[in-house]
């Protein structure tokens, strides 16, 4: 048995999942985990000066890059502390996007505090960037490559933002020119759906962000990872806090590749690869992608437990 442990980026947040990630319903089992994922989201409200709490009950949270980016490190972390509380462990981790910099933090590349800190930074300076360079992006749905190929083709101001998996591609650019490829999406097949996002996330529109990243990555102490983490930037397993750094910096502009990842984990011998945070979108693009896999989402103290009962691991012990 060999374990991934999968984190979700800003698109994953729920309303509520602060709230649902740190609570033990009045299950004493499930109190230690409960108080774990709790003690998690306390470290990254300090460290970040925000009320992760409060901005998890906030519906608008999620427009709202700057806010939207520590909740949901915050409730993916709380996820993570539960599973390592009821005794389970991953052999290698992966994030979308944002999850890059929960999983280098899961990895122990980054402390809880530092890398809330530098979660923190990078959703203000991809904020700022918004503001700078105005965009948004869309999901390309029921598509093959070659035929986005070809859409995109007409369109040179929209690239590939992400490749999620099978049948899903988002793309980023100015509204005017997503808006313009609408009707070549819907001719070739293909289902165009426009996303609620501040700007075009994981293209040039993101270029204002680099220099401030790249000064909280410098301010960050990144050590090498106790865990592999295949990068979404390049497919490589990290296993440097320099390459760590170099791919956390190389995702805000670069296509985040998460169908190839999930390839790659499989390919690595992962039996079981597991959603740890909100959401449920990482295990729904991982069924199209590598349905032989074992596929579990976790959020919840409830959820961690289940999953370490059903793999037999004795709750608390490793």
């Amino acid at each position: 048995m060999r374990l991934a442990w999968v984190l979700p980026g800003q698109g994953s947040l729920r309303t509520g999942c602060v709230a649902e990630a740190t609570g033990a319903g009045g299950r004493e089992e499930l109190t230690p985990l409960a108080v774990a994922a709790s003690n998690v989201v306390d470290q990254v409200a300090a460290a970040t000066g925000r009320d992760v709490r409060q901005l998890a009950a906030d519906r608008r949270t999620g427009s709202r890059t700057a806010d939207a980016q520590p909740t949901i490190l915050a409730a993916s972390l709380a996820a993570a502390a539960a599973l390592r509380a009821a005794g389970l462990r991953p052999d290698v981790v992966a994030g979308h996007s944002l999850g890059e910099c929960s999983a280098a933090i899961v990895a122990g590349s980054l402390d809880v505090a530092a890398g809330a800190r530098l979660v923190a930074a990078r959703g203000e300076a991809m904020r700022s960037a918004c503001e700078a360079t105005p965009g948004s992006m869309a999901a390309l749905v029921k598509l093959a490559p070659e035929v986005v190929a070809t859409v995109l083709a007409g369109h040179p101001d929209v690239v590939v933002a992400n490749d999620n998996a099978p049948g899903q591609v988002v793309v980023a650019g100015p509204e005017a020119a997503l808006d313009a490829m609408r009707e070549d999406v819907r001719d070739a097949g293909g289902r165009f759906v426009r996303l609620e996002v501040e700007g075009a996330f994981h293209s040039r529109a993101m270029g204002p962000a680099v220099s401030s990243l790249a000064a909280a990555l410098d301010a960050a102490p990144i050590a090498d990872p106790q865990v592999p983490i295949v990068s979404g930037v390049n497919l490589r397993t990290l296993t440097t806090g320099s390459a760590v750094a170099d791919a956390l910096l190389g995702a805000l502009l670069a296509p985040v590749r998460w169908r190839e990842v999930q390839l790659a984990l499989a390919a690595q011998g992962i039996t079981h690869l597991i959603e740890v945070g909100p959401g449920g979108v990482l295990a729904g693009l991982a069924k199209r992608t590598v349905p032989d896999l074992e596929i579990r989402s976790v959020a919840t103290p409830a959820d961690a437990h289940t999953l370490a009962v059903e793999l037999g691991v004795v709750v608390g012990a490793r």
